[in-house]
């Protein structure tokens, strides 16, 4: 990984960090030892499975999406491929979607940027459906959101800064160029350099473009659909868990749910600390008071996170040993350089 990427990576990570320490500098250690003690510890399995039940949706759809490439790889791959890319995710920043492609292309002979185009579709069909959710919180309970940014000011007032900066619009203006490049340019060239540049995007692009070829596209929004569906029960059930939170209704899970995922926005390595930020102010809303919903939130991302470690970690081992490929097992290394690929 280059120097740069490195820095950012630590930039990000220490951000993270400092607003998980600026919200439980004053929490109780006592507090998280009763939780812990008094836990319901069933609860906390069963939002791993749905978590895991996700990653298994996550591997069909993105075969889906994989098929029209002329490729078809074991759906075994393509989970443990899911379930590397949640590992690395706690890693390094958006290290996950390098890593699982990585492993395709180790293990299905799976060209790297065909199946990075790929992850793009995913993510902007993630986002869509947040997207709408959101709207539609909007349309149904208006007055909720309106409490949470007179809540937050300061949150609200640096999204408009964000919105209203050059940086946004030079942002805007880099996309369209990239966009414009990627699909109505692409003349040959004398340079070999310049035509292996055009090599790389027209596989890109075809990545990006098998979501049109899909043949089921109705399985394809059902698979997105019940993706989200099962991010947002691996939350709710954690509620059960925890005593104070056990009377929070479905409706309030959905609310807490749509405004703690933008933390997911940022480039900090899961969440960390903007995540908890955000589950503390929505179930503030709802009469938590902030010391309890620290609690909640340390609960419910630590616990979630040490399941992905485990289950992530173990794919990564399984890979080579499923694959009978011990000599190319793929290495963190790889993942890096990739990494550095991708950045440039």
């Amino acid at each position: 990984m280059k120097k740069k990427q490195v820095y950012q990576t630590f930039i990000f990570l220490v951000i993270g960090i400092g607003i998980f320490v600026y919200i439980y500098k004053d929490l109780q250690l006592d507090k998280i030892k009763d939780a812990l003690g008094s836990l319901k510890y069933e609860w906390i399995v069963l939002s791993g499975i749905f978590g895991l039940s996700s990653h298994f949706i996550r591997a069909l759809r993105w075969q889906q999406l994989i098929e029209p490439l002329a490729h078809k790889p074991r759906t075994l791959n393509t989970y443990l491929a899911v379930l590397v890319l949640y590992l690395f995710n706690i890693l390094i920043p958006r290290g996950g979607e390098i890593a699982r492609c990585s492993v395709l292309d180790r293990y299905e002979k799976i060209p790297f940027t065909k199946l990075l185009g790929t992850v793009v579709t995913e993510r902007l069909s993630d986002l869509t459906v947040f997207f709408l959710i959101l709207v539609a919180l909007i349309f149904w309970d208006a007055p909720v959101l309106d409490r949470f940014a007179r809540n937050n000011p300061g949150l609200i007032q640096g999204f408009r800064d964000v919105f209203t900066s050059k940086y946004f619009y030079i942002s805007i203006a880099a996309v369209g160029a990239g966009i414009y490049f990627l699909f109505f340019s692409g003349k040959r060239s004398q340079s070999k350099l310049m035509n292996k540049i055009l090599k790389i995007k027209e596989q890109f692009r075809e990545g990006i473009s098998t979501i049109y070829k899909t043949k089921n596209k109705t399985l394809y929004v059902f698979y997105t659909l019940l993706i989200i569906f099962l991010w947002l029960l691996m939350l709710y059930v954690v509620f059960f868990a925890y005593e104070p939170t056990s009377h929070l209704s479905f409706w309030m899970a959905v609310i807490t749910f749509a405004i703690s995922s933008f933390a997911f926005i940022l480039p900090i390595q899961a969440g960390i600390g903007a995540w908890h930020f955000l589950v503390i102010q929505s179930l503030f809303l709802f009469g938590i008071d902030k010391d309890t919903g620290a609690v909640f939130a340390l609960i419910s991302h630590t616990f979630t996170n040490l399941i992905f470690l485990a289950v992530g970690t173990l794919a990564f081992i399984l890979l080579p040993i499923i694959n009978n490929k011990q000599e190319e097992s793929i290495s963190f290394k790889d993942i890096t350089q990739k990494k550095e690929i991708e950045g440039k």
